[in-house]
């Protein structure tokens, strides 16, 4: 017996073309909360075929994008971030996962990402986003918006208002 799908909910919404390219970059989550909200449980495996899968999934390809983009080293990115080289590759790859959100927001600041490329990153990373009603990350997401690429003049901001600097060792 063949899977049914609700073809009148999800199709419209789906593109034929399967680019290697970030769902959530491609279709909004609004758009995507659109496409859910009158989908059935048979539409699932469509729904992930088409808006989830062969996308850029995850952290390594997301951040790969990001760092081809901008025509950056990583080695200069590590350095800037006052990371050791070989922890920084094995955390933008995924080989190693670590529970500080400090050491990835070093890279992100060092690449110069913007507060939307951060808190994206982060999700896909599975930490928790900046949150403006906390004061460290209030400082945080105002260097950032202000383009703040410099690792110390961040952690200058934080210790001037008494929060804890970004930690810096791998492990």
């Amino acid at each position: 017996m063949g899977k049914r799908y609700n073809k009148s909910i999800i199709s419209p919404y789906i593109s034929s073309d399967c680019k290697m390219e970030n769902a959530m970059e491609k279709d909004s989550t609004a758009h995507l909360m659109k496409v859910l909200r009158n989908a059935e449980k048979e539409d699932i495996e469509q729904f992930n075929n088409k808006y989830l899968a062969g996308q850029l999934c995850g952290f390594p390809a997301y951040m790969d994008s990001i760092i081809s983009r901008k025509k950056l080293k990583r080695q200069d990115i590590f350095q800037k971030a006052d990371l050791p080289q070989k922890y920084g590759y094995k955390l933008l790859s995924g080989e190693t996962h670590t529970t500080d959100r400090d050491k990835l927001l070093r890279i992100f600041i060092a690449i110069g990402m913007t507060l939307k490329e951060t808190q994206r990153a982060l999700a896909l990373y599975g930490l928790a986003a900046l949150y403006p009603k906390k004061k460290r990350d209030a400082i945080l997401i105002i260097a950032i918006n202000k383009g703040v690429s410099s690792v110390d003049t961040v952690n200058e901001w934080l210790s001037e208002q008494g929060e804890a600097e970004l930690s810096c060792s791998a492990g």
